[in-house]
């Protein structure tokens, strides 16, 4: 805090008392920047990295809260990295169905009654499929670190 010794009058006084709501609005920010954006989690030891380290989070915070004030989203500024992401990213889930050249965009809703009112030959074929495919998946995707 700033604090000098020049008197201030009766409505200098009244001014810095409406102000006084900015200091919670810093003081969450700085928690914001302290508590979420990983300024505790250096790698290194070495004083330029860690110099590196700090501007670079701190240029990615104030990019972010520009970003959302441009946006108009300046609700968005106290909360945190991962809720900030949820609100911003595109949230409609949609299936895309190809068959012989053709396509379908189906709502997950959509897709599930779909294969539940198909004729049980077609329905054991599809569940034979994705059995196939997610033990596949299963295996093609190992560990590239073991540990």
């Amino acid at each position: 805090m700033l604090l000098d010794t020049q008197p201030l009058g009766a409505a200098d006084a009244a001014a810095r008392r409406d102000e006084y709501h900015l200091r919670t609005t810093i003081e969450e920010g700085h928690r914001q920047l302290k508590c979420f954006w990983d300024l505790t989690q250096f790698p290194s030891r070495a004083f330029a990295l860690v110099v590196n380290q700090v501007v670079f989070v701190a240029l990615a915070y104030t990019l972010l809260q520009l970003f959302l004030r441009q946006q108009g989203r300046a609700e968005l500024n106290r909360r945190t990295r991962p809720r900030v992401r949820d609100q911003l990213l595109p949230s409609a889930a949609v299936i895309l169905v190809y068959c012989q050249q053709r396509f379908a965009t189906l709502t997950p809703l959509e897709y599930t009654e779909l294969l539940l009112t198909l004729a049980e030959p077609a329905r054991g074929k599809i569940l034979a499929q994705a059995r196939r495919l997610r033990r596949e998946l299963l295996h093609a995707l190992p560990n590239p670190r073991p540990p």
